[in-house]
Order: C-alpha cells, then sequence, then structure tokens
C-alpha cells in the first residue's frame, strides 16, 4: 500500500513536467491550391512564440512531410515556404500528440495564370518554369553542374562556360530558390558536384523586386537548382584527391550548407590538370531586355590599355595551357529581418599558366604579303581577389530596398619570351596591378497604378601597368636597348537616376531623369634604358591625359499589349546631354537613341521579336593619346585629335519556337549593324614596325545571322542539334596612305548530339566546319577548319562508370587530336569512389591552327600538353 501511494506521489510530481514540454507530431501534406498537385521540396519551419525556430522539414516527392518537437509553449508558428508561390503561415495550439494539417499554397502573382499542361516524369512545364528531373538525362559520369547542364535539352553552353536557356542567355543561377553567387554564376556551375542536385528549373519572367512584379513582367531568365533531401538540412560535401605522373595533382572541396534560413557553399579546387581558376571570373555582362529593367546596375566599361596575352585556338585551352590554378568560392544567402536576405560572395583564384607556340604572320596587301615569325613562350601570373556583398530588405509590401558594393583586387604578371624571325630575341614583361569599387543602392516604393524608384551608384576604377621590352624593333638600329612604359589609369564616377512608372490595363509607361558624372586621368611614359648606364624619357612616347564627362538625360519607356500577352510593342527612348573636356578637345553633344521594339509571343508557331535600335557614343579617353604608346615590341598607336560621335544603327530580329517537353526548340536570327561613323585605323606597316592611328571613318556595317533546330529522335531515344551561324564584317582601313574595305567573313555548320539509352553505352557527338575569309582589295585569304567529336560513355554493373572523349581537327588538310579519359570505381553502398583521369592520351605532340582576322593571317603551331594519368579518391559526405 505504501508503494502504491509512493508511485502516485512520484507520477503526479511528474505530470506538470510531461504537460509542460509535450511532445507534438505534425504531418501533412504540401499541394497547391489551384491543381492539388503535391509540391515536392517546400520548407516547413515550427518556431516559438518568439520566433526561434524549434525544428524544419522539406516535403518529400508527394508533398508528405512530417516533424515532432518539444516545446513548453502554449501555441506553436508554423510556417511553409516553397519557391515560387506564397509562403503560408498558422498558429496550431500545442495540446495534442498529433497534428494532422495539409497546407495549400498559392502561386505567387506574377503566376496566378499558371496552368500545368501535363505531369510528365522527366520534363514539367508551366507557363513560367520548365523542370527537369536530371536523372533522367544524366549517365552518372557527370563531375559538376556544368556537365549536367550541357546534357539537358534547351541548355547551351558555349566555350567561356556562358549559358543559354531556350534560346536566351541567363542572369543567374540560384540554388534552392536564393541567389548565391549574383552574374559570377560560372563559380558554381563549375564547381559545384553532379552528385547533389535532384532537378533544374528554368525560370523565365523571373524578378527579385517584389513591387516590380507585382504589376509588371520581366525578360529575365534563370536556373534554379533543386538539391537531393541529402544536400539538405545538414552540411553536405565532397572531397577529392588525386596524383599523377609528371607532377600533377588536383585537390577538390564542396563544403554546403542549405536550411531555410541559410545557405552556405564553399568551392575550393587546386590544380596542375588545365581547370584554369580565373575562368571562373571572366567578365561577363547582362544586360536586361524589356521593359522592366530598373535594378540594372552601372557598369563601368573600361578595359586595360596594354594586353600581353598569348594567342588562343579552338581547342580546349587544358590540351596546350600548363597550369597551376587555385580557386576558393565562399557564397553565402541569409534571412534577415523576415524576408529580407543578406549574400555575400568572395571569391579567390590565382593562375600560373605556360604556352609555347610558333607564330607565322602574313599581311596580305594588295600590293604584297609581308611575313613574319614568331617563336613565343609565355609565363603568366594571375591572382584575383572579390568580394561582393549585397542585401535585399523588403520593408513592407510596398518599399524595397537594395544595398550592394563589390570590390575587386587584381595583379597580373606576364613574361613573354620571342624569337623574331628565328634569330633575334626579344623579351616583354608587363606587370599589372588594378583595384576597383562600386556602391549601388536601389528604393522601389509602390504607389497608386505604379512605382517609383531611386536609383544611386558610384566607383573608382585604378589601374596601374609596367612594361618592360628588351630589346625593341621599334628603333631603326639593331641592339637597340631596354625600353620601359608606364601607364597609370584612374577614374572616379557617380551617378543618380529616378523613375517613374506606371501601368493601366495593357499600357505600361515610365520617365527616367538621370545625371552621371565621370572624372579619368590617363599618364603615359616611357624611358630608354641604356644598358644600366643612364635613361632618358622619349617625348614622342609620352603624355598625359584628362577627361571630365558630366551626362544628364531623359528616358521614356513605355510598353503597350495590342493583344494581352500575346503582341506588345516597347519604345525606349533616351535623349541626352554629354560635356566632355579632355586635353585634346572639348565639346557638347546631343544624342537621340531610340530603341523600338515590337514582340509576337506565346503563339502556336512560336515567338517572334522585331528591334530597331539607333547608338551615340563618344570615344574613349585612350582613343584620344596625343603621342604614341608602345603596345608590344613593334607596334606604336596614336590617338585621333578631335571629338566626335561614333553612330551606327542596329536591326535585329529573333524567332525562337520551343516545346521543351518534345524536346524541340528552334532558334533564328538576323542581327545587322550599320556604321555611319567608326574608329578605325591609319597603318603604316614593315615586317620590323606597325604605326598605328586611330581615325574616324564613314562606314562599316557587321551581319551575324544565326539557325538552329534541337529535336528528339525517339526511334533512337537521343537528342540532335543542327546549327549555321554566319558572320560578316565589313571595315574600313587605311592602309600604307590607301583606303580600303576590308572584309571579313566566317560559316559554322554543325550537328551534335545525346544518346539516352538504358545500357552500358551512350554517346555524345558533334561535328562542324568552320570556313573564314578576309579581303582586302584584290587579295583575299581561306582557311577551312573540320571538326568532329565523339564521347563514349561506359556503363558496368553499377560499379564502373567511364568516359573517353576524343576530337579529331583537320585544319587546312592537317589533321590532329585531343582525347581524354576517366573512369570510377564505385564500391556499393560506400561513401568513397577510385577514379582515374587521362589527358592526350595518343601523345600528340603539335596542334595547329590558322586564324583570319582584317588583312592579318595567323597559322599558329602550339605545344601540346604531355601525356598524364591521374589517380584519385573522393569522399562525399
Amino acid at each position: 500500500m505504501k508503494n502504491s501511494r509512493f508511485i502516485l506521489l512520484l507520477l503526479s510530481s511528474l505530470l506538470p513536467f510531461y504537460m509542460q514540454a509535450q511532445e507534438v507530431i505534425l504531418k501533412g501534406q504540401v499541394l497547391e491550391k489551384e491543381t492539388k498537385l503535391p509540391l515536392e521540396g517546400s520548407s516547413i519551419v515550427i518556431s516559438s512564440p518568439t520566433k526561434t525556430i524549434l525544428d524544419y522539414t522539406y516535403s518529400k516527392e508527394e508533398g508528405l512531410y512530417e516533424l515532432a518537437v518539444d516545446s513548453k509553449a502554449d501555441s506553436l508558428y508554423v510556417k511553409v515556404s516553397s519557391f515560387g508561390y506564397e509562403s503560408q503561415e498558422i498558429i496550431i495550439p500545442n495540446t495534442r500528440s498529433t497534428v494532422n494539417k495539409n497546407f495549400e499554397l498559392t502561386p505567387k502573382i506574377e503566376q496566378l495564370n499558371t496552368v500545368v499542361l501535363e505531369t510528365e516524369e522527366k520534363i514539367k512545364v508551366n507557363r513560367d518554369t520548365v523542370t527537369y528531373r536530371v536523372s533522367a538525362f544524366t549517365d552518372q559520369t557527370e563531375q559538376t553542374v556544368e556537365d549536367v547542364l550541357q546534357n539537358l535539352p534547351g541548355i547551351e553552353i558555349d566555350e567561356d562556360g556562358n549559358i543559354k536557356a531556350q534560346g536566351k542567355n541567363i542572369q543567374k543561377i540560384l540554388i534552392e530558390g536564393d541567389d548565391l553567387a549574383d552574374r559570377n554564376y560560372k563559380v558554381i556551375s563549375k564547381n559545384l558536384d553532379a552528385d547533389v542536385l535532384s532537378k533544374v528549373e528554368i525560370i523565365n519572367n523571373y524578378s527579385e523586386n517584389p513591387v516590380l512584379k507585382q504589376f509588371l513582367d520581366s525578360e529575365t531568365v534563370v536556373l534554379n537548382l533543386k538539391l537531393k533531401d541529402k544536400a539538405k538540412s545538414i552540411w553536405f560535401g565532397a572531397a577529392k584527391a588525386g596524383l599523377g605522373n609528371d607532377s600533377r595533382y588536383e585537390a577538390d572541396l564542396n563544403l554546403g550548407l542549405i536550411r531555410p534560413e541559410i545557405k552556405f557553399l564553399d568551392l575550393g579546387n587546386l590544380n596542375s590538370i588545365g581547370k584554369q581558376a580565373g575562368e571562373q571570373l571572366d567578365n561577363y555582362v547582362y544586360q536586361q531586355m524589356g521593359f522592366n529593367d530598373f535594378d540594372e546596375n552601372f557598369n563601368l566599361d573600361q578595359n586595360s590599355f596594354l594586353n600581353l596575352r598569348p594567342s588562343s585556338i579552338l581547342i580546349d585551352d587544358k590540351f596546350y595551357i600548363e597550369n597551376q590554378s587555385l580557386s576558393n568560392n565562399l557564397l553565402a544567402n541569409k534571412s534577415i529581418w523576415g524576408d529580407s536576405k543578406l549574400r555575400n560572395s568572395l571569391f579567390v583564384t590565382t593562375d600560373q599558366l605556360n604556352s609555347d607556340y610558333r607564330n607565322r604572320i602574313s599581311y596580305f596587301l594588295p600590293d604584297g604579303a609581308i611575313d613574319f615569325q614568331e617563336d613565343n613562350a609565355f609565363d603568366t601570373r594571375n591572382l584575383n581577389l572579390k568580394n561582393d556583398f549585397e542585401i535585399k530588405h523588403s520593408i513592407d509590401e510596398d518599399h524595397f530596398i537594395t544595398f550592394q558594393t563589390d570590390v575587386s583586387a587584381t595583379n597580373s604578371d606576364v613574361s613573354h619570351e620571342l624569337l623574331f624571325n628565328s634569330n633575334e630575341s626579344i623579351a616583354q614583361v608587363l606587370d599589372e596591378r588594378n583595384l576597383s569599387l562600386s556602391t549601388n543602392i536601389h528604393l522601389t516604393k509602390k504607389i497608386k497604378n505604379g512605382a517609383l524608384s531611386f536609383y544611386g551608384f558610384m566607383g573608382f576604377n585604378q589601374d596601374r601597368q609596367k612594361f618592360n621590352i628588351s630589346p625593341h624593333t621599334i628603333a631603326e638600329e639593331e641592339n637597340s636597348s631596354q625600353l620601359q612604359t608606364e601607364i597609370n589609369d584612374n577614374t572616379v564616377y557617380q551617378g543618380l537616376e529616378g523613375s517613374s512608372i506606371f501601368q493601366f490595363n495593357e499600357l505600361s509607361f515610365a520617365v527616367k531623369l538621370g545625371v552621371l558624372n565621370q572624372d579619368r586621368e590617363f599618364n603615359y611614359g616611357s624611358l630608354d634604358l641604356e644598358n644600366g648606364f643612364g635613361s632618358s624619357e622619349i617625348d614622342s612616347l609620352a603624355g598625359s591625359n584628362s577627361e571630365a564627362r558630366f551626362k544628364s538625360f531623359v528616358n521614356f519607356k513605355t510598353q503597350y499589349d495590342l493583344i494581352p500577352d500575346r503582341l506588345i510593342a516597347e519604345a525606349d527612348v533616351e535623349v541626352s546631354h554629354v560635356n566632355m573636356r579632355t586635353h585634346v578637345d572639348s565639346g557638347s553633344f546631343l544624342f537621340f537613341n531610340p530603341n523600338v521594339v515590337l514582340r509576337l509571343r506565346k503563339t502556336k508557331v512560336g515567338s517572334f521579336s522585331l528591334r530597331y535600335k539607333r547608338i551615340n557614343q563618344l570615344p574613349s579617353l585612350t582613343d584620344l593619346n596625343q603621342n604614341f604608346i608602345v603596345q608590344d615590341y613593334r607596334s606604336l598607336v596614336l590617338g585621333v585629335n578631335r571629338l566626335e560621335q561614333l553612330t551606327r544603327n542596329q536591326y535585329t530580329f529573333n524567332y525562337i519556337f520551343s516545346r521543351p517537353k518534345k524536346r524541340i526548340l528552334i532558334e533564328a536570327g538576323v542581327s545587322y549593324s550599320d556604321y555611319e561613323q567608326l574608329l578605325s585605323a591609319d597603318n603604316l606597316l614593315s615586317e620590323r614596325l606597325n604605326l598605328s592611328q586611330r581615325q574616324f571613318i564613314p562606314g562599316g556595317s557587321l551581319l551575324i545571322g544565326r539557325l538552329g533546330f534541337t529535336t528528339f529522335l525517339k526511334f533512337i531515344d537521343a537528342t540532335l542539334k543542327l546549327g549555321y551561324t554566319k558572320t560578316r564584317f565589313e571595315n574600313p582601313f587605311v592602309l600604307n596612305g590607301e583606303l580600303f574595305e576590308v572584309t571579313n567573313e566566317s560559316d559554322n555548320y554543325y550537328f551534335r548530339g545525346t544518346t539516352y539509352w538504358d545500357g552500358m553505352l551512350n554517346f555524345k557527338f558533334s561535328g562542324s566546319l568552320n570556313s573564314n575569309s578576309g579581303g582586302i582589295g584584290k587579295s583575299s585569304n581561306t582557311n577551312n577548319i573540320y571538326n568532329a567529336k565523339l564521347e563514349t560513355v561506359l556503363k558496368l554493373y553499377d560499379r564502373l562508370f567511364g568516359n573517353f572523349k576524343n576530337e579529331i581537327y583537320d585544319v587546312n588538310s592537317e589533321i590532329y587530336q585531343t582525347s581524354s579519359f576517366n573512369l570510377e570505381y564505385r564500391p556499393k553502398q560506400k561513401s568513397y569512389v577510385f577514379g582515374i583521369d587521362a589527358q592526350n592520351i595518343f601523345n600528340t605532340k603539335n596542334y595547329t591552327f590558322s586564324s583570319i582576322t582584317n588583312f592579318q593571317r595567323g597559322d599558329l603551331v602550339y605545344r601540346a600538353v604531355p601525356r598524364f594519368f591521374v589517380g584519385y579518391v573522393k569522399f562525399r559526405f
């Protein structure tokens, strides 16, 4: 009896603790409200009344979810979110052990009219989004996101890593709906491990500005990467280490954390097998199209005046350029202040690159050719540091502010040893230090029938270059002394813009007012170093210039739906006044730049657009140098002596027919630019010297045409693309005192395809014919390049995976090839794999290439990177 009384007393004392910390199990399903389709990957977050997150999970393939929490609170907050849908938040009492709750999410405003056409396992399509299930288009040999994207119908990646989706350039790559790298998306596509991908979405009509997207469409296209469940909520990653012959090595690290409130990636790589780090941060300027471009940031278009770099050829850099490269990219996106986001991207890259080649140069002039030869050895060392910080803050549903600042520092050292005509040894060394900073602030406010947008920006760019040549061929005497040139180029700029944006039914219009102030100093000088016994400045190779440019403008924009969501007319007219003062000349200019577009879209036969654009601009300060500037050991450049406007008219036609689920895409386009006046050159050529003076010349034209057809061949389960690109450039030149119309043409015919078979073998194949020609007067030159590529993909017993790539080129009847091989063994249910990489398997010694530009032909013979093998082990966690 006493024992039973003791047990009752103990239970009664413990009961309050059970009541205070009761476990609540919440489970159910997340659906789309209109279609009742399950929403996979939705986040379900439970928090306390103080907004402390207690637990979270993601919905599974059928939209199902379940999670349990222990809490003493009387009530709990549950928030359900899914990319492209309005979030839903409810309060549940903390009284029951199990709560069954289904959620139905409403698409966001820009997707209210979305209609799912058909549910299909491999590809799903709605109005604004095309979703690919990755496993249906991969063969499990893919190493990076870029490898996966190359397999998806409708997505193309050029040789620089820039991505097009459904015929349009993408702006960025999102991860689970959040931006981590902004427009530096190549650090993700080239580094993130392919194994974490579940789906890839092409999102059209994308806008990050919640005020503007309430009533304006966007022409922006992005990719959104959906990750596998194993890469969500917990730390995930992959590490790779490999060693090979001839001092080859690679170490690779992926480390990530993907949660609703924070996303973090550390992507690092160290290698000597041809993966250049600097390629990830190549300049990529994305220009927004369409009416809704009010979030566009100002870009300072200022390139370094001197560029000492090796020639390039069609094949992959890794086959003819030796490298030692290191990159590390820290990417983070965190939710702050409710729905606001903080993003920071830190990029560090360093490369040491070596290449050797012979170049025979011919100037095919009307009165006879000029020929000379260079034997080149380049050693390039680059260090890049860049940090991009951004805050996007929704003050409320009617106010949105963005703050972004970008700082970058670049150090570049290029050493170039060459033999001129096989007997004259010349050394060139270019050291460059560049520092730049830019800050941008956008504020958008909703008003009746529209919005107000305010934009301010400021920044600077500092460029220092030191160029040494020993000896040079510029002076007539032999055994010339060392020539040292220094250039200091500094720019500071500020600007302010304000826009009023309105929409009334089918009519949208905006008025933008703005000012831009830019100050630039450009100084250059050359010293003749007399073999250590002294130095003297060369007056004709020294000078300075400055620029004070003030631009004020008014911009009128309008968009009218002649047929709602089908036939759209757009007009963008900018009237600007530019005051420019330099040491050479000063003047005031009034520019009228119209841009008119007519778009017919989403018809049964495709989408069409017609565009006319007039562009007026002024020459750069570096085109106005009063004295000669040394460009290389045999070239001097002199600028123009007055200010005049440069004008061109551009006419463009584009056509896209897309049926993603049937894997059909037709692209066609023609762009013609008519130059009323452009900057050309007056060239005085000889074997040892090229004197060039910039000159205003009327005339000139550029024609670019393209046609591409992508289809799925069901009877062989393969995708095939056929395409053609035409380029024709007519450019007036003055050569040795005589005016010529220089014509350059290229025709590129190509095909490529991918098989998606279930067996042990698959293939990726391509071929092309590239024909180039150049003409000046009655003199002309041509070359033809044939190319064929075959990649064989092998899969044995779900353990052994490999691919063999072989590419053959026929350049002016000379045949050479590139080859590489990868093989991986993956033990069953293990987190590690063993692999081997090989390159130049047939040990090709040289690669030959021929190019034609203007009146110049270059025949190059590159030394190939010798054959190597690298064995590696990779761990995934």
